[in-house]
């Protein structure tokens, strides 16, 4: 675990101060939050490199402010995978908004670019695309297809702090980028995220989306700012905690040297890479055909260490009428069981 005496220190500084948080949802500077929040968000958009940086509660939370501060609404359609946790599916169906799952690379288990374009229809309002296991997308040809088409895109970076693509991190190479900083993740604060975009509205509209957005706004008029069409978003409270902001701070410092070990244990897996890509190994990840396991107790480690099954085979899914058998290679790939280690959990 990297989990040690300088995020004690952290922690107890902010106990100390007495403030666990400093936000409000007004328009004040109490709407930006505390300064372990407000260091995070610095701090976080230097090491990556990008202009904006918004510290959330987790990467959940992340997606439905990015689907939010977009505009996803009724009737829309959101591009998304079928191999991947379940909230890159079911945020759109929160806004009414109808997934639409595209089929993955055979080689990285990351979205098909060519399927994108295959499912894009004149109601296609975003694609959200997930860096599996720690691998980043092929953005080069998913920003092209978006660009032709005028489609947003939004990179789900929970699982890829630390990769980069082409020599840039990843969670910096789409419109939107979201990190995650749970329990399991490389950067861990308990539960939180981060949300990233180089775009100064779509940040300002990030920012409401996770601070009461409608409340900041009446505030905003009533202190004669021009608040634009921001009046018509609704916001909640997605807020980071400065407890959980000065752990992440403290973890960001060891991301390189995590990185290191991590890649240093791939070296033992047969894992494919992208080219000019650097894996952030979350997970290290195989196809293993169940024909090919011998032994009764590592059929029963591998069917535990599957990923997950294809979300639109999902009982939420079939009860909305998805086609069971919709993306044949995410299908084969699950039932040839991709067995995923896990770094030591505590």
């Amino acid at each position: 675990m990297s989990i040690g005496k300088e995020e004690l220190e952290a922690v107890t500084r902010v106990i100390n101060s007495r403030c666990l948080s400093a936000y409000q949802g007004n328009w004040s500077d109490a709407f930006y939050g505390g300064p372990e929040i407000k260091a995070l968000e610095k701090e976080w958009a230097e090491y990556f490199g990008v202009k904006h940086a918004i510290a959330c509660n987790s990467a959940t939370s992340g997606l439905w402010a990015a689907c939010n501060a977009i505009g996803i609404k009724p009737g829309d359609e959101v591009i998304v995978s079928p191999y991947t946790m379940t909230c890159s599916a079911s945020i759109p169906l929160l806004f009414g908004a109808k997934p639409v799952f595209v089929d993955i690379e055979p080689d990285y288990f990351c979205v098909d670019p060519d399927d994108i374009e295959r499912k894009i229809t004149d109601k296609t309002k975003a694609t959200i695309a997930v860096d599996i296991f720690g691998q980043p997308c092929d953005f080069d040809r998913i920003n092209e297809i978006a660009k032709k088409h005028g489609i947003i895109v939004i990179e789900d970076a929970a699982q890829s702090v630390g990769a980069t693509y082409k020599g840039k991190y990843a969670g910096t190479l789409a419109d939107i980028g979201v990190f995650s900083l749970n329990r399991h993740k490389h950067i861990n604060c308990g539960e939180g995220g981060v949300i990233t975009t180089d775009n100064a509205d779509l940040a300002f509209k990030l920012k409401l989306s996770i601070n009461h957005a409608e409340a900041v706004c009446n505030d905003m008029e009533r202190q004669n700012c021009d608040i634009r069409d921001y009046a018509l978003l609704a916001g909640m409270n997605l807020r980071m905690t400065e407890l959980s902001a000065a752990v992440a701070r403290e973890q960001l410092k060891k991301l390189d040297s995590l990185l290191n070990i991590y890649r240093k244990y791939a070296e033992y897996f047969k894992v494919k890479v992208r080219p000019d890509c650097e894996h952030a190994f979350y997970r290290y990840a195989q196809i293993t055909p169940m024909h090919n396991i011998l032994t009764d107790e590592y059929k029963k480690y591998a069917y535990k260490h599957h990923y997950i099954t294809p979300i639109y085979q999902m009982t939420l899914f079939k009860q909305l009428g998805y086609d069971q058998h919709q993306c044949p290679v995410c299908e084969d790939i699950e039932s040839k069981i991709v067995l995923a280690w896990l770094k030591d959990e505590p």
